[in-house]
């Protein structure tokens, strides 16, 4: 059971970004919101952390096959009981305080009460019956996507430090889903997705006056969930959907809710 656990954890993980759910034959609009919650199933200390992602997002489907979307969001990262800061003239780490501040690039780890403020645009290509890219049945369908957006960051360090700390980045998005239906009055529709991320992140320098230092990452990682849309309502059809993941490196449970019209 441990090794099956292990394995999940491994292979699942949510990027703030926004996903469509691709109902056969649909055309139309989806808004929803979503929240997780970092989980430590097998780290030391807290079992659930403060840090937490949230996300309200805006996107349209045409005909089952392209989709649009727009999301913004915030975030917080703060994992760890306690921080550490390696000073230039020393290698030896000190107790972080208000007044240090961590450029490495797992900045979101090394740095206590980081937030971020996100918006990404979205396009997506999605390979099912309805399309005509391949000329036979699939068993599952596909889809490949193609996301860009910034984020600015903010702590009491970049307070303290007057600095300014924002990127940029684009994700590589290949999925595959499949629609299931059931006896009762909904259906669902379980998905798995590769994101191929890069991202430049940019502040201030703190040697050079008036000059900017920039670091540059990259990550792959899968999302998996499994969305229930309901068949009938009087206002659209609302879904839900509960998401397992490695958000960088730990461990998120989530859930989004929305409606499509």
């Amino acid at each position: 059971m441990k090794k099956i656990l292990l394995l999940i954890v491994f292979t699942c993980s949510i990027l703030n970004a926004q996903t469509h759910i691709v109902p056969d034959k649909f055309t139309g609009f989806s808004v929803s919101f979503k929240h997780d919650q970092n989980i430590d199933f097998f780290g030391e200390g807290k079992f659930l952390r403060d840090s937490y992602g949230n996300g309200l997002g805006v996107g349209y489907i045409y005909d089952s096959t392209f989709g649009v979307d727009f999301e913004y969001g915030y975030s917080l990262y703060d994992r760890k009981d306690i921080y550490t800061f390696f000073q230039a003239d020393s290698e030896i780490p000190v107790l972080s305080e208000d007044e240090n501040f961590n450029f490495v690039e797992n900045f979101r780890t090394e740095n206590a009460g980081l937030g971020d403020k996100k918006f990404s645009f979205g396009l997506t290509y999605y390979i099912n019956e309805n399309q005509t890219f391949f000329d036979q049945a699939l068993p599952v369908n596909l889809s490949l996507g193609l996301r860009y957006g910034s984020a600015s960051y903010s702590s009491n360090a970049l307070n303290y430090l007057d600095q300014d700390f924002y990127g940029k980045f684009y994700s590589l998005e290949f999925g595959v889903y499949k629609e299931i239906e059931t006896s009762a009055n909904f259906y669902m529709i379980p998905r798995i997705k590769l994101n191929i991320t890069n991202e430049k992140n940019i502040h201030d320098s703190l040697i050079e006056d008036s000059g900017t230092e920039s670091f540059s990452l990259s990550s792959n990682y899968f999302e998996i969930a499994l969305p229930f849309i309901l068949n009938n309502s009087s206002v659209g059809k609302p879904f839900i959907e509960p998401i397992i993941a490695n958000k960088y490196g730990t461990t998120h449970l989530g859930l989004k809710f929305g409606f499509l019209f």
